[in-house]
């Protein structure tokens, strides 16, 4: 056992030399704690690393930056008077048991992610079919008959129009720049449908009158059923300032309109029409899972799980049958 002297001793041999402090910080006892802590944020930083990796807003974020905000070419001096905190190494076995581990873990969770995203795909690409199959999503070629009637029978829906003179020949290269850029609107507000008609006909102008069209070459908003606004196009417009027209004219337009949904409205009859088809099945359901006591002329069949004590009415009329006198 050291003494006092001894003590005293070492601490003056060692009072002149310079001190660690990277040894002064380490303690033995929290030396679990800090292996657990780090292999946690090692793992935790390799996650976070495929998760952003495979984030399509995270890519996004990344390319703005790096459009917006280049990398300065300004060296980072690191100061000189501040010391690093030394890292305790720890052992060969140790590292590579904890990279196995990481490595099992880490494929457990792509494994686990990818199936998730997977299945999300999935769900996306059916419900992006089952909007394009009922007119969503897409641009229609519809005639003019063909729209009074859908904006009689579906008034609830926001309609945006897209009337082309199909007579002018100049006009070809405009509409299909026009529908290339409506189709792109298209995907985005799957809430509101998105028309194409060209007017080719004198018979079409009684009907233009009546959906109080200006012009055979214009762009029309429909909600309930009516015309809320339109404008007149113009053919003489390059082909490259289409783009900017929809971004800077159309779409704040569009928006005052109140005719650009994001999420599709279901008519009320087509929710009926679900519950009406989910309601026998889930009668039948309950019917199965319910409990059934076996007794016809019980109330309580069906209810909460009960017992019948006494004689069955079978059993009471085979002992009445059998009291009665013999003939």
């Amino acid at each position: 056992m050291a003494t006092s002297a001894t003590a005293s001793c070492a601490h003056g041999a060692h009072a002149h030399e310079d001190v660690d402090e990277a040894d002064m910080a380490f303690d033995p006892t929290l030396a679990s704690c800090c292996e657990r802590d780090a292999h946690e944020y090692k793992k935790a930083m390799k996650l976070k690393a495929v998760l952003t990796a495979h984030d399509p807003t995270s890519s996004a974020v990344r390319r703005r930056q790096q459009l917006f905000q280049p990398p300065s070419t300004a060296l980072l001096v690191r100061p000189t008077g501040s010391v690093a905190p030394q890292v305790p190494l720890l052992s060969s076995a140790s590292v590579e048991s904890d990279s196995d581990i990481d490595s099992d873990d880490l494929d457990e969770d792509m494994e686990m992610m990818l199936a998730a995203r997977r299945q999300q795909f999935e769900q996306q690409l059916e419900k992006a079919a089952r909007d394009a199959t009922d007119g969503y999503g897409v641009v229609l070629d519809t005639k003019l008959e063909q729209l009074v009637q859908e904006l009689q029978n579906e008034p609830d829906v926001p309609r945006v129009v897209l009337v082309v003179d199909g007579s002018a020949a100049a006009s070809l290269e405009f509409r299909r720049v026009m529908r290339s850029e409506m189709a792109a609107v298209a995907q985005t507000f799957r809430g509101t449908k998105f028309h194409a008609v060209v007017v080719a006909d004198r018979v079409d102008d009684d009907t233009l009158c009546q959906l109080r069209l200006p012009s055979k070459s214009c762009l029309a908003a429909f909600r309930r059923g009516e015309r809320v606004d339109s404008i007149v196009l113009d053919y003489t417009v390059l082909v490259t300032e289409v783009e900017g027209l929809w971004e800077a004219r159309f779409l704040p337009w569009l928006s005052k309109c109140s005719v650009l949904a994001s999420k599709r409205v279901y008519p009320p009859s087509a929710k009926q029409s679900q519950l009406s088809r989910r309601k026998p099945t889930d009668e039948n359901e309950s019917e199965h899972r319910g409990f059934d006591c076996g007794m016809e002329s019980c109330r309580l069949r069906f209810g909460y799980e009960h017992e019948h004590v006494g004689t069955s009415q079978q059993t009471k009329d085979e002992m009445a049958a059998w009291r009665q006198p013999s003939k």
